[in-house]
């Protein structure tokens, strides 16, 4: 496991990312949890299935991350309606 890859370099600025959107989140100014560092362990956790167990490369980390971000965006419109 290279954690300097560039695959892995990928995961940790989309990890990052995440971190700054669910800093974001709208519900932490409302009163509610602070849910960032979910969003920061659901990236790595999936950038770490995609590259160690699948062998996928950056594109595959940048769909998938992708995808997550539209979970995330699907599960918290779902939850405030």
């Amino acid at each position: 496991m290279t954690l300097l890859s560039t695959s892995w370099i990928i995961a940790y600025i989309c990890a990052f990312i995440l971190y700054g959107a669910g800093k974001r989140d709208p519900t932490i100014a409302g009163g509610g949890s602070d849910l960032s560092i979910l969003w920061v362990g659901l990236s790595i956790a999936v950038s770490a299935v995609i590259i160690e167990v699948v062998g996928g490369g950056v594109m595959l980390v940048l769909i998938a991350q992708a995808a997550l971000f539209i979970g995330i965006g699907i599960f918290r419109a779902r939850r405030d309606r």
